[in-house]
This record gives structure tokens, sequence and C-alpha cells, in this order.
């Protein structure tokens, strides 16, 4: 691990931004979002999390997936992404769920050709949390903290007046090899001499930096160390036709909101749009909280109230999913828990399933 000064941020977020399309935390209208930046005194470094999370950089709110002519000409051109880019200060929920995704559309026999393109064209760099959220971050109940730097190819780990540095694949060492290159910007040792930080003091330059490691890797998520899912999946077998959907779906208003927010959902919903001379076919996101989701062209719909919606939505991350891969579709990372209207977010539920809401 190296050592990179504070001050020196801003340089080192330009060279990003010169030496691939960078996207970054940025402030708009009192809210974080990611957004494509071209310096560093754009970017905000005092941020928990951006409101709508990264998946939305690789699987779009609505795209195109290509373009088609009719008959008798009929042909198909695909439309993918082509730029290099830097994704800056994804959080490690927000890594975990991107794996999540990998499972989903890179995974079985099919991949998916836009997720695939836009994952290989992106460097991650990944940002340990400070401070996480004490009221809606809640990662620890998945077995994701603060530190974990699984998914990113280079991360980052504040230390007071500087951040630690770590290269984590080949790719992350050629875009810090870029940066680094005119000597305008430069990493230092994290050694004992001047360190304004308990982790720098003491040791060797690795010694230091393991400990700085191993201080976000244990540091407490309140709200996740009190829920921890373990073995819930496997409780959930026997819970299809528990009374609690029932009373739990009252309170929806259907709004979507959590799917919309939530780094792991992915439902979408597939249109041609045909004009005189050509066509697109369009993907744009769907929900599965929307009464109309599975209407059928015959009026059937397999879930007519929302009851079934609220049952699957939970149901899919927390047994379904576990089943299918062996990972719950969820990161804790709290979005839901900030901004679903009537409370009934992940937390929530994780909560009331395991007969713990009087903890958390």
């Amino acid at each position: 691990m190296r050592r990179l000064e504070r001050k020196d941020m801003r340089a080192f977020l330009d060279k990003l931004a010169s030496a691939a399309s960078l996207v970054a935390p940025v402030r708009e209208d009192g809210v974080v979002v990611f957004r494509p930046v071209s310096s560093g005194e754009q970017v905000v470094l005092d941020y928990v999390n951006p409101v709508r999370s990264a998946k939305e950089l690789f699987f779009p709110q609505t795209e195109v997936m290509f373009r088609f002519l009719p008959s008798p000409v009929a042909g198909i051109t695909p439309v993918q992404p082509d730029r290099q880019t830097v994704l800056f200060g994804i959080r490690p929920c927000d890594l975990a769920a991107l794996s999540l995704l990998d499972e989903v559309f890179l995974g079985g026999d099919y991949r998916d050709a836009c997720w695939a393109r836009r994952r290989e064209l992106t460097t991650l760099v990944g940002m340990a949390c400070e401070q996480p959220d004490e009221s809606s971050c809640f990662c620890t109940a998945f077995g994701i903290t603060p530190g974990t730097a699984d998914g990113a190819d280079i991360m980052l780990y504040p230390a007071g007046e500087w951040l630690g540095v770590e290269v984590l694949t080949p790719r992350g060492q050629a875009l810090l090899d870029r940066v680094l290159s005119d000597g305008a910007v430069a990493l230092g040792e994290i050694g004992p001499p001047g360190a304004a930080s308990q982790a720098g003091a003491g040791g060797g330059a690795g010694e230091a930096g393991d400990r700085l490691q191993q201080e976000y890797l244990k540091r407490p998520v309140r709200l996740g160390d009190r829920l921890r899912v373990g073995d819930l999946a496997k409780e959930l077998d026997d819970r299809f036709d528990d009374p609690y959907w029932e009373e739990a779906s009252r309170r929806c208003l259907g709004c979507g909101i959590c799917t919309y927010l939530c780094p792991t959902c992915h439902c979408f919903l597939v249109t041609d749009v045909p004009k005189r001379d050509d066509g697109v076919r369009l993907r744009c996101w769907d929900s599965c909280q929307f009464k109309d989701f599975l209407l059928m062209a015959g009026g059937h719909n397999p879930r007519p109230t929302k009851k079934e919606r609220t049952r699957q939505r939970f149901m899919h991350k927390l047994n379904y999913f576990v089943h299918r891969y062996g990972r719950y579709l969820c990161t804790g990372c709290g979005r839901c828990v900030q901004h679903c209207p009537v409370g009934l977010d992940m937390a929530t539920v994780i909560a009331d399933l395991r007969g713990v809401s009087e903890h958390v």
C-alpha cells in the first residue's frame, strides 16, 4: 500500500480525468450522485454514498440495445459503448452489488453484451467508508465491511491527512502508471516518520498499510452489526405463506423507489420502437412492485395484489437468489432505509422476520 497526500487529491483526480472518462460523486441540488466530471474540483469527498447507485453506469435507466432495419433489407447494428471509463469513489456495498449483478448478466449460458462491454471498459477506484451512516447502513449484515475491497481495481483508505492506495488488479496498476507517469502527482511510503495517523505509526510500510486496512475491515456498522442475516434464507424456505407478507404489504405504496435506488434490482422492460426507415430496441428499468409488471396478454396476473409483489421482492433477495447463486441479493447500502416513504425497507423486514425489531 502507498500513500497519497490529501492535498494532492485534486491533482490526482485531474490526472484520472485526463486518462479516461471520469465518473465521480458530485453534489447536485443538495444530493450526491455519480456524474461524469472533467476536473477534480467538481468531485465531493465528504459523502456517505451517492443517492443513486453505481449500477446505472453499467445498466442505464434507458438504453438503446441495437438498431434495426425493416424487411426486406433487415439488419441489426449493435449499439455499445466504446469509451474507457474510471469510476471513482465507489463504496464497498456498491462494489459487492456489481459482483452480484455479474452473476445475473454474465453468468449462465447467456452474456448480456451491453453489461459486459461496460464492465470491460471501466476501472473501479473504490473508497473505504470512514463513517457509515448509523441509522441506515447495514452492510455487515451480509459480511461486507467499510473496508471490503472485493471487485475494486484500486482501493483508497482515508487516514486523516492522507489516503492509503492499494492496487488490486493489473488494470488498476495500468491506470495508476498513467496517472503517475509525468511526476506531477507522486505516492509516498506509509512509514513512521511524520505519520499523521495511528495506522502510520510504527513498523514498516507493509505493516502500517495492513493496520490501516484491518482498521476498516473491523470498523463497526451499528445497524448491520445488530441484524446479521445468518441462515435466514433457510428459515424462509417454510415461510412462503406466512401472514407477515399480507401485514407488510398494507404499508407499501407500490411507488417502486426501493427497486430503482437498489444497487442489485435489475428488472427491465424491452420494447421495439420502429420508425419509417429503421428502428431501435430499447431497454428500460421496470419494477416487480408495479401491479402490471407480470400482466399477461390474456389478462392473467400471477401477482395480482401487493401481498404477492411485496413477498416477491424480499423472498427474491433473501431466499430465491441464495438458492440459485449462494449469495444474498442485498449489500446493506441503506438506500431503501433512507428513501422508502413508509419504512418498508430491507433492514426493517429482516428485523421483523428474525424477531429482533426491538434491538435495531
